[in-house]
């Protein structure tokens, strides 16, 4: 039987920096990764990822799911794939 996910759970996920939210100015100001699990996860840390959106990541960190389906992580690793 597979092990059922908790909440918050350390996990490793690949995908690309997507944005998701643009201020007044068009500038982006939230980001997500659109994993290749098919889902999409809003960065909680995203300001610090912004420049690297359209690239392809490997990003460790503290996945959190909601009753909604909603997805977030706050990454504590990354690296920068460069040849996916």
């Amino acid at each position: 039987m597979p092990k059922k996910k908790t909440p918050h759970e350390q996990e490793t996920l690949i995908g690309i920096v997507t944005p998701v939210q643009w201020n007044e100015y068009d500038q982006v100001t939230a980001v997500a990764l659109s994993a290749t699990d098919d889902e999409e996860y809003r960065i909680e840390n995203g300001e610090e990822f912004i420049n690297l959106i359209q690239k392809v990541i490997e990003a460790s960190g503290e996945v959190r799911r909601d009753q909604k389906t909603a997805r977030t992580i706050t990454i504590k690793r990354f690296s920068v794939i460069e040849n996916f």
